[in-house]
């Protein structure tokens, strides 16, 4: 009405949108065009911000992590690590937090004695003290900034060139035992070699080694000796297994009916796994000797039912199955790598009369219980070089 011209900006880095009036609509276009470069490159231009409404420099990260956590949105992954951020960062003043104390954060993380954290959990506390921050900032109505954790480059939670030397210099002066490391991602690729899957089958049979005085004898031994089966064969996660019920365990459909454990804010999904030929008479035999207690009989002996209980018995099993295989010889070898071995498997797996690949690419996600377009199978699937080789020269 006023023959003027408004433009309306809204990006991830501003809180809001930023409403603009121009004199003709080359001016709004161009500033626009302008704004969205910067905005794509992470910059926020200083005019968008209004500098002269700040946050309460009595509040402090504290008060929004507590709230943010009151709100039952987090994940129950995020919980964890707001905890801990709460008791680290709870004085800092909101108003302190710009781009220069997230990036000095991040060094800290790094370069601190008690903390020296690996690179992806730098990326985790990163991400949850951003999704706070966001939340924070939608409900903060006398406030108009950006947040600066977005700005951060990526790839900064890696240790680049100017860390290493810092770490260096720093441990010329260190006390013994107070060394900084220059943390990289541990990348898990160990698969079964040849023959241990045999060994470890056998060690929980009640083979003695001929090195070791006594074998691994105990009452449940049977029990976890067809819960490494059902992993190893399906990639179930370990609670997904241990929380197998007998109705769940459909041998006539030749599937399991599993409860995933990926679950947000405690929603309850199933998904359908087939039982490969290799899994279906262990389950048979070790079903048959079962007692017949009902559909909801939990098949295997680890879990009282209580979810309180969940994260102790998954740390039980982990600990049970590293001492069955460093029993058997199997260095390295960890539970979650047999979910990584499953996954190898059924991507390998091919059909008995055609030879052709038993599995579409789009099929084996919905197997593992990975979301559509997930790099998860990019992560777990890790195929020997000479298998690759053994393909070639047959």
């Amino acid at each position: 009405r006023t023959g003027r011209f408004e433009l309306t900006i809204r990006n991830k880095l501003l809180p809001k949108p930023v409403y603009l009036s121009f004199d003709t609509r080359e001016e709004a276009e161009t500033y626009g065009k302008q704004c969205d470069m910067l905005l794509a490159g992470g910059v926020v231009p200083s005019n968008l911000i209004n500098t002269h409404v700040q946050p309460k420099v009595t509040e402090r990260l504290r008060y929004i992590i507590g709230a943010w956590m009151n709100t039952g949105q987090p994940a129950k992954s995020d919980m964890e690590i707001l905890k801990l951020l709460q008791q680290e960062l709870g004085k800092v003043l909101i108003a302190d937090v710009n781009y220069k104390w997230a990036e000095a954060w991040v060094r800290s993380m790094k370069l601190d004695v008690d903390k020296n954290y690996a690179p992806s959990t730098i990326r985790k506390r990163i991400g949850s003290l951003s999704r706070c921050f966001d939340w924070w900032l939608r409900q903060a109505e006398d406030v108009n900034m950006g947040n600066p954790l977005k700005l951060l480059p990526r790839g900064l939670a890696s240790y680049n060139g100017k860390d290493r030397d810092d770490i260096e210099q720093a441990n010329e002066n260190a006390k013994p035992g107070a060394e900084l490391e220059v943390r990289v991602d541990v990348h898990r690729e160990r698969r079964l070699f040849p023959g241990e899957e045999e060994k470890l089958l056998r060690a929980m049979a009640g083979e003695k080694r001929a090195d070791r005085e006594r074998a691994l004898i105990a009452p449940d031994m049977q029990a976890l000796s067809a819960l490494f089966s059902v992993i190893v064969w399906t990639g179930l996660r370990l609670r997904e297994a241990y929380m197998l019920t007998r109705g769940q365990v459909m041998l006539d459909a030749v599937k399991l009916r599993v409860r995933t454990s990926k679950q947000w804010h405690g929603k309850v999904k199933y998904r359908d796994v087939p039982v490969r030929p290799e899994l279906l008479s262990v389950l048979r035999d070790y079903m048959a000797a079962l007692p017949d207690h009902g559909a909801e009989q939990l098949i295997f002996p680890f879990w009282g039912g209580e979810e309180e209980e969940l994260v102790r018995v998954s740390n039980r099993l982990s600990n049970r199955f590293k001492t069955v295989f460093a029993y058997a010889g199997c260095e390295a070898l960890t539970e979650h790598d047999l979910r990584h071995e499953a996954t190898c498997r059924w991507y390998e797996m091919r059909h008995p009369k055609t030879g052709d690949w038993m599995f579409r690419e789009i099929e084996i996600p919905a197997i593992m219980g990975w979301a559509p377009g997930s790099k998860m199978p990019q992560r777990y699937a890790s195929f020997r070089a000479e298998d690759l080789a053994a393909r070639m020269y047959g």
